[in-house]
């Protein structure tokens, strides 16, 4: 079995990304993978948008509806979630965590292919808040990059060498060193494949 035992309790929250929905296929994948891992009793897949392709508002907005979600796991289970968010959803989730005062209700923050210092080719989205929020150097990246997270809550962000969306692929990776935060290179899937790949998950689960 991968993961962690069937004794595991604490909570999931899965955060999907810009354009996506919470009833693509890939989440249901993952959250299969998470019950196998002993989590069946606190796996929660967040939806942002009724229809694919509408989620594309900026990650400042989506931050609050996250925010609501974990509190309402931290509240209902008696211990703040593990937060795994894909692509933009990974910048919502420490926007409030890092600028909202999120940190007590989450306990770690896994992030899969999220632009933590932009994607050149969120150019060809900058029609949209999300997309002006994911170029490189945009107000909303210094804003989030200028101090290191917090110290309670832990950092795994995963990113890959084969990722056509995030451009150059390192910008995936967090821009910290400090003892709460790990960089975790993986290859062989693309920026879709990150969430439903079994090879990925076993990079990161160990850090729910």
């Amino acid at each position: 079995m991968d993961g962690r035992d069937e004794s595991a309790t604490r909570p999931v929250l899965l955060v999907h990304g810009f354009g996506d929905v919470s009833a693509s296929p890939w989440w249901e994948t993952l959250a299969d993978r998470l019950d196998a891992a002993g989590y069946e009793n606190g796996v929660e897949t967040l939806n942002m948008g009724a229809v694919p392709g509408t989620t594309l508002w900026s990650p400042v907005c989506y931050a609050r509806l996250i925010g609501r979600a974990a509190e309402r796991l931290h509240e209902t289970h008696g211990e703040p979630p593990g937060v795994v968010a894909h692509s933009m959803g990974g910048l919502g989730a420490r926007w409030y965590v890092e600028q909202r005062g999120g940190a007590p209700n989450v306990d770690n923050l896994v992030t899969l292919g999220t632009p933590h210092r932009g994607s050149r080719l969120a150019y060809l989205g900058a029609w949209t808040p999300g997309g002006q929020a994911m170029l490189p150097g945009s107000p909303f990246l210094r804003r989030l990059n200028d101090d290191p997270p917090p110290a309670g809550v832990d950092y795994t962000a995963i990113w890959s060498e084969e990722d056509g969306l995030i451009r150059p692929t390192e910008y995936a990776k967090l821009p910290f060193e400090t003892d709460n935060v790990a960089n975790r290179r993986v290859s062989g899937t693309g920026h879709m494949g990150l969430v439903s790949d079994p090879s990925v998950f076993r990079r990161y689960v160990d850090a729910l």
